[in-house]
């Protein structure tokens, strides 16, 4: 006997299959329709593993190639946190604080988040890279990372700067020209199979990365080389508190050294002090003393209020102007002007910067680059400082003439005397030579640059020769090279006391700018001694560096270039100028 359904049972179970069919249907629905983006993001998720490819940084070279800057390849470790287990991440987290030598609270607190990428500890030996690879856990990998490398040490490390671990420019050339060397990281996207493992033969999208371009420097190495030697020598004997030089091509404004003490390894800059990381040749604003005379000069001759033979009386070592009373080293009492200058008398000086003028006199120091940014191609620097007439103080006419009341930094001293050692222009200095990609392709070339012509060709002529006797028979023989003429000028100048209340009688700034040869220039350099002590006369102890560096530059050089004298560059303005043509705004 068949057993019989009652219709009320029947309709019953209809009515449930019909509510499960439908709601199957509608869960169907919602994840093929509603949710799908979502679950095929998680999806992409579990089956595909991103990782960013860092660019390669361009490299910084010295004008002949050999490189200042440059990368290593180093193992840096990456986890997948989000395929760990709870029990996973503790346990792994303890592993790899005794391997990498980092804290485990740290380390799990990467591992916890929901990530598919974090870094764990960047730029590590590759002996912990090792280890790491034979725990053998899927979520974790190494991948190479590039490391900055400075393999001249401590060599420009002031101008070069340097980088932080990401590899973003932090200070020097490696700050301002980050954009040009950090170059475009790409990107590649793998397969990853059950465990979370990289399977690289599905290798899906790799966008490449873009290196970094390449700075070529007008610094060349050698040169910069022979600089630091000396001015570290010179910084050690002397004990000064700091010291900075610059070599400068006078004819085209390229730096071909720029030295600085104390300095500091770019390597492990992160052991070095504020101080030492400085480009002081930049940035360091001081009285200039005596080594400004030759703005003095240069304008009293070029206006025609004097002449080289103009008869001087310097009284003896003692003048009373004003209610001031001016004093030279040593007493002299009639001397040309051009024995002025080459004995850097004081009183002779003023003289001739009263016959000059206020006016006149603050027109040559702006045209030769005083109290302006000189518009170099590096960060940091400092514009000096000199004031108009307007603003003079009484004892202003008889302070500035000998470089006493105005600022100045070694890079416009190096600028200004390259004026008279080219034939009256002053020059944008500059350091970057050209920009070129990976492959050597040139992008941007800088050219030399004539900002204006700030005395004639006469008046530099006779410049040249009264700073080539100032080193032959005057205040700068420890200059003098044997069989090369020098042209240069000595400076020695109080530093003002604190609050700026009058000028110590112990701590002074050394200096002494000059070319050579001085009938044919090839490099301009200044040296400046931050309190050198016992000794602190610039003839004394910054002239010897000059010497030194000069007379190694020039062995294997002078020879060529008397062969092949460079032309200077036509200028904006190609007449001797006028009181208009020097005049600049304050």
């Amino acid at each position: 006997m068949r057993a019989q359904l009652s219709p009320r049972r029947f309709w019953f179970l209809y009515a449930v299959l019909f509510v499960l069919f439908g709601l199957i249907v509608f869960q169907i629905i919602q994840l093929t329709w509603f949710h799908q983006s979502a679950l095929l993001a998680v999806a992409h998720r579990q089956q595909y593993l991103a990782v960013e490819t860092p660019p390669l940084r361009g490299p910084i070279t010295d004008r002949n190639g050999k490189e200042f800057v440059t990368n290593l390849k180093i193992p840096s470790i990456y986890a997948v946190p989000r395929i760990l287990s709870h029990e996973e991440r503790k346990t792994l987290s303890s592993e790899l604080a005794k391997i990498l030598g980092l804290e485990q609270k740290r380390l799990l607190e990467k591992l916890k988040k929901d990530k598919s990428f974090v870094w764990i500890k960047r730029r590590v030996t590759f002996e912990e890279a090792n280890k790491v690879k034979k725990l053998g856990n899927p979520a974790l990998g190494v991948i190479d990372e590039y490391k900055r490398f400075y393999p001249q040490g401590p060599m420009l490390a002031q101008v070069l700067g340097f980088s932080n671990v990401d590899n973003q420019g932090l200070d020097g050339i490696e700050l301002f020209m980050d954009n040009e060397l950090r170059g475009k990281p790409g990107k590649r996207i793998t397969k990853r199979d059950a465990l979370g493992r990289e399977i690289k033969a599905f290798e899906i999208k790799a966008l490449p990365a873009i290196d970094g371009n390449r700075i070529v420097l007008t610094i060349d190495q050698r040169l910069q080389y022979l600089t630091e030697k000396s001015l570290e020598l010179a910084f050690k004997q002397w004990k000064a508190k700091g010291a900075w030089a610059i070599v400068m091509d006078p004819w085209t404004g390229e730096i071909l050294a720029m030295a600085n003490q104390p300095g500091f390894d770019p390597n492990s800059y992160d052991k070095s002090t504020a101080e030492t990381k400085r480009n002081r040749a930049v940035t360091d604003m001081y009285e200039p003393g005596s080594v400004f005379k030759i703005v003095t000069a240069s304008g009293a001759l070029n206006e025609g209020v004097i002449t080289p033979e103009t008869k001087i009386n310097c009284e003896n070592g003692k003048w009373h102007w004003g209610y001031k009373v001016l004093h030279d080293v040593h007493p002299y009492g009639i001397l040309s002007m051009t024995e002025v200058i080459v004995k850097s008398s004081n009183i002779g000086t003023v003289k001739i910067g009263l016959k000059l003028g206020p006016t006149k006199l603050q027109q040559y120091i702006k045209g030769f680059g005083f109290g302006a940014y000189t518009g170099i191609d590096l960060g940091g620097e400092a514009p000096g400082y000199t004031r108009p007439p307007s603003q003079w103080s009484k004892t202003s006419p008889y302070n500035i003439p000998i470089g006493q009341e105005v600022m100045v930094t070694a890079l416009q001293m190096v600028t200004a005397i390259s004026v008279i050692a080219n034939g009256g222009y002053l020059v944008k200095p500059y350091i970057i030579s050209k920009i070129q990609d990976s492959v050597g392709v040139v992008l941007k070339q800088k050219k030399p640059l004539i900002k204006q012509k700030v005395i004639n060709a006469e008046t530099a002529a006779t410049m040249r020769k009264i700073l080539t006797q100032a080193v032959e028979a005057g205040t700068g023989t420890k200059a003098k090279i044997p069989d090369i003429p020098v042209a240069g000028k000595t400076g020695t100048a109080q530093k003002v006391l604190p609050g700026g209340k009058g000028y110590s009688h112990n701590t002074f700034v050394s200096s002494f700018i000059g070319f050579a040869p001085a009938d044919n220039p090839r490099y301009a350099m200044v040296v400046v001694l931050d309190e050198a002590r016992p000794l602190y006369y610039g003839g004394t102890v910054a002239a010897p560096v000059f010497k030194e560096v000069m007379e190694a530059a020039l062995l294997t050089q002078v020879q060529d270039f008397q062969t092949k004298r460079p032309s200077i560059p036509t200028p904006i303005s190609d007449h001797t100028p006028s009181t208009a043509d020097l005049a600049v705004a304050d």
